[in-house]
């Protein structure tokens, strides 16, 4: 721990700069989320499970993947069909499918807390009793 505080003084410095920055910066925002420019291949091919946000490792994607497992969310029918192109094994998204897509799950908690009326941040149990009312799982897809 001993880089910690040193860690802390250049947060203090950089975070107010990177809070004025546009969020395009940080994130594929708008058209910026279709482009695919393959790179960092071997980090990509290092492990058998390539897990993160998906627009992050869509952005990124090698041409090919045979056999990796895809651990995300927030994935479209076409995002499964360019997984099944590159030969990607599995798809495992943290929330279920719905008619044909999966969700973030701050919108899947948005959706239950609009639903429950409550004018409040739901608990974790309550969340918890939402789901398993729902059925909702998480998805596990055999894409090739």
């Amino acid at each position: 721990m001993r880089g910690l505080p040193a860690l802390r003084r250049l947060a203090r410095v950089l975070m107010p700069i990177m809070g004025l920055l546009p969020i395009s910066v940080l994130y594929p925002t708008g058209s910026s989320q279709e482009k695919i420019t393959p790179k960092f291949e071997s980090w990509y091919q290092w492990g058998s499970v390539v897990a993160g946000d998906f627009l992050y490792i869509k952005r990124h994607l090698p041409e090919r993947l045979p056999g990796k497992i895809i651990v995300t969310n927030t994935t479209t029918a076409a995002d499964v069909e360019l997984l099944r192109q590159r030969g990607i094994a599995y798809l495992i998204t943290s929330t279920p499918r719905i008619e044909g897509r999966s969700f973030g799950t701050n919108m899947m908690e948005a959706a239950l807390t609009a639903v429950a009326g409550k004018g409040r941040v739901l608990t974790t149990a309550e969340l918890e009793d939402m789901i398993a009312a729902a059925g909702w799982q998480p998805s596990v897809q055999k894409i090739n």
